[in-house]
């Protein structure tokens, strides 16, 4: 992108100066003579920088940096003052100039400062941008379903992230809960502040409170140094505490002080810290168990439970298995570099029919492994390139697996039989091209219309360019 600056000089020679020296920068530059001029040309342009001379014949700099503040305080501005003017210089500053240079201006010196503020804006908007992607990609709007059940979670979901309420997700490993989590804060109106995860179970017993709470240096051995814990990175933004069913008794009352005093204490400290914190909550375990069974506390619970989303498992929301399988083509189409456009009926039937244990984490890796393994001529993806413990589960009612193939054979056998019986021979070469021939007219007079070779490859499960051929070899004719 082509940075634009504007010159605010009233001296002609050294305005044209350095908008010379600044378009052999490769920088666009524009130039006006007094406050007025400039105002017009940040009307009509895209400012990205300002170099402003403190003297201007219907104002100061500092009249500059107020006004053109007010309308748009993202423009970085650069005042140019008499050598010696450090009052005048300071009181720049602390209007919200970004930076001073003194005259006669070292061009040295120049580029530097506008080198400098101009990277900063650069990896400002790069933040700015990265922040916008992640915002958009955890909207309500990129979550694939239609299931009912499903769909009333994500609005309940919506609702929860419009608060500073507790909430606690909970569903089977792989349901996504993480997702859900992500989707409440970057729609909350703490989406700009930290986002802290922690994984409990992931913590050994020893070092979860001292990575929650933090710790003091010295406060036991190998504490060498003061560490911060995960409630005051997250301080005013959003803390998620996922599988929290895993914690010890001993914890859960710690992280319930933490929740109804607002307030922590690092290990080692008897003084306690502040701490505004949304916090959000997931598990896999059915929690009034756990509280019966006495593994957690009662109190933490409903303290937790403010609100509660529930995610059904993919074995429940069969319907939305083909969208995500849609979602999960297209974006290892892009990691993998691969141009993958379907999946054939009889795949898509077997997926759906499968009980996914591992829910949707088990379906996303299962559509990568294909992918990956699969060949790279392949445009779709079918049975044969699934996993074998995909087409080796029994799927009740089939009639395109085994059995059906068991029924084609005993057909043939059959046939073979007659033939032998009567006394004739077979040219299995003829009888092969017949079969296919036969086989291929019918499935083109079954899939009339449009796509009719996509589809007949898609039931054979065989490539497109293998049907052409098949056509062309048989001189089948298309209606």
């Amino acid at each position: 992108m082509k940075y634009n600056v504007l010159i605010i000089e009233d001296e002609k020679n050294q305005a044209e100066l350095i908008s010379k020296i600044l378009s052999k920068k490769g920088f666009n530059a524009l130039a006006a003579a007094s406050k007025k001029a400039a105002l017009e040309a940040v009307s009509k342009n895209r400012i990205d920088l300002i170099l402003c001379d403190y003297k201007l014949p219907d104002a100061t700099g500092l009249d500059v940096i107020k006004e053109i503040g007010g309308i748009n305080p993202e423009i970085t501005i650069i005042v140019m003052t008499a050598f010696g003017d450090v009052d005048i210089a300071v009181s720049c500053l602390k209007n919200g100039a970004a930076d001073f240079l003194t005259k006669p201006l070292d061009l040295e010196e120049l580029d530097r400062v506008i080198f400098k503020l101009l990277r900063n804006k650069m990896l400002v908007e790069e933040v700015n941008q990265l922040r916008r992607d992640v915002q958009s990609a955890y909207s309500a709007q990129n979550i694939c379903g239609t299931n009912p059940k499903f769909m009333n979670e994500v609005q309940k979901a919506v609702k929860a992230s419009q608060t500073a309420s507790s909430v606690l997700i909970r569903g089977e490993s792989g349901t996504g809960k993480e997702v859900f989590a992500n989707l409440i804060h970057y729609n909350s109106d703490r989406k700009n502040m930290a986002y802290i995860k922690v994984n409990c179970s992931a913590i050994p017993e020893d070092l979860i409170e001292s990575e929650l709470f933090g710790h003091l240096k010295g406060s036991f051995t190998g504490a060498y140094s003061e560490k911060i814990g995960k409630f005051e990175a997250a301080d005013g933004g959003t803390l998620f505490l996922d599988e929290i069913g895993e914690m010890s008794m001993g914890m859960q009352a710690k992280v319930l002080r933490a929740i109804q005093e607002r307030e922590i204490e690092p290990v080692g400290s008897l003084k306690p810290k502040k701490i505004n914190v949304r916090l959000i909550f997931a598990t896999n375990i059915d929690l009034e168990t756990a509280v019966k069974n006495q593994k957690f506390r009662e109190d933490l619970y409903y303290r937790i439970n403010a609100i509660t989303i529930s995610l059904p498992p993919l074995r429940e929301r069969k319907e939305d298995i083909a969208l995500l399988l849609k979602y999960f083509i297209n974006k290892f189409n892009i990691s993998l570099g691969r141009a993958v456009k379907e999946i054939s009926s009889d795949a898509l039937d077997r997926l759906i029919k499968y009980p996914w244990p591992g829910n949707i984490r088990e379906l996303q890796n299962i559509v990568e492994n294909t992918m990956v393994l699969m060949n790279p001529e392949d445009d779709a993806i079918y049975s044969r390139n699934l996993p074998e413990k995909i087409t080796s589960h029994k799927i009740p009612g089939a009639h395109h697996g085994p059995e059906g193939i068991q029924d084609i054979n005993s057909a043939i056998n059959s046939m073979l039989d007659n033939i032998y019986d009567s006394g004739k021979t077979l040219d299995i070469g003829n009888f092969i091209d017949g079969l296919e021939k036969n086989m291929i007219e019918w499935a083109v007079d079954k899939m009339k219309g449009s796509g009719v070779r996509t589809r007949t490859a898609a039931f054979f499960e065989i490539n497109e360019k293998s049907v052409r051929n098949k056509i062309e070899k048989y001189d089948i004719k298309i209606i």
